[in-house]
């Protein structure tokens, strides 16, 4: 599965006005990014609509199963049937069906949890994930998304893009993020693509070290990031060191699996 390309926002009017689809689609993407939900209200606020004109696409996605509704709060959230959709894609269901046996084994041998990530956009979204089999163990959701440049898998996804790619990705994230976190952004990935990985504490949960490693598809492309969350404990248990090594050979594995040949 080949990173797609950015395309620069445009405010331009689109060739084809179909006013309902767009008005699905925006509903669409403001519930992934609301872990809590929204109601139907909050919904027309967000998009500037009335609540007349959203209230029935509401509804005919909630009936094709798109969107669930917590009946007690009058919440609507994203259902998993888009996550499901996206998993159908060949591609991506041939590598995740490549790669679970390998992060089976992986969680295994280093007695730590283990994720697959790709991106989408300017966002990174967990595609399959395998848990630590020590009764202590830290984790991400299956199906989580996240802002491409909190992660550290994220960062190592951005570094190995196409120059033309990472570009468009960096005048996206200018958009919604202030200039001193783009620099800081663009001055990881440049690290990150030197070192070819990256080991670095967790942005975001204190106590957790970020292994993250490349997986390419038979064209070299870096297709997805490989990823250990090292959670340490008392007792005897690999290091980080020895973690990554066993995450690289994991990775390399995989992108073996993936036709890569280099």
């Amino acid at each position: 599965m080949k990173l797609k390309a950015i395309e620069p926002a445009s405010d331009a009017p689109s060739r084809y006005s179909v006013p309902a689809l767009e008005k699905g689609l925006d509903i669409l993407e403001l519930l992934a990014k609301e872990r809590e939900g929204l109601n139907v209200t909050a919904i027309a606020a967000r998009l500037s609509r009335s609540t007349g004109e959203m209230y029935r696409i509401i509804q005919y996605l909630e009936w094709r199963g798109y969107i669930d509704r917590d009946r007690e709060r009058d919440l609507y959230t994203l259902s998993f049937r888009v996550f499901r959709l996206a998993h159908e894609h060949p591609p991506l269901k041939s590598m995740v069906a490549c790669a679970t046996p390998i992060m089976e084994a992986l969680a295994s041998e280093i007695g730590q949890s283990c994720h697959l990530v790709v991106v989408d956009r300017t966002s990174i979204v967990i595609v399959a994930q395998v848990d630590s089999p020590l009764p202590i163990r830290y984790s991400v959701r299956l199906g989580a998304q996240f802002p491409i440049h909190e992660k550290s898998s994220g960062l190592l996804l951005a570094a190995f893009m196409r120059p033309a790619d990472f570009d468009n990705l960096v005048e996206e994230l200018s958009r919604t993020v202030d200039k001193k976190t783009v620099a800081s952004f663009k001055k990881h990935a440049t690290e990150i693509r030197k070192a070819g990985h990256e080991d670095r504490e967790s942005f975001l949960v204190p106590g957790i070290v970020n292994l993250s490693h490349p997986v390419r598809n038979h064209a070299g492309e870096v297709v997805a990031a490989l990823t250990v969350p090292y959670l340490s404990q008392r007792g005897d248990q690999p290091s980080v060191a020895a973690c990554s090594v066993a995450l690289e050979t994991a990775a390399e594995a995989l992108s073996r699996a993936l036709g890569y040949q280099g």
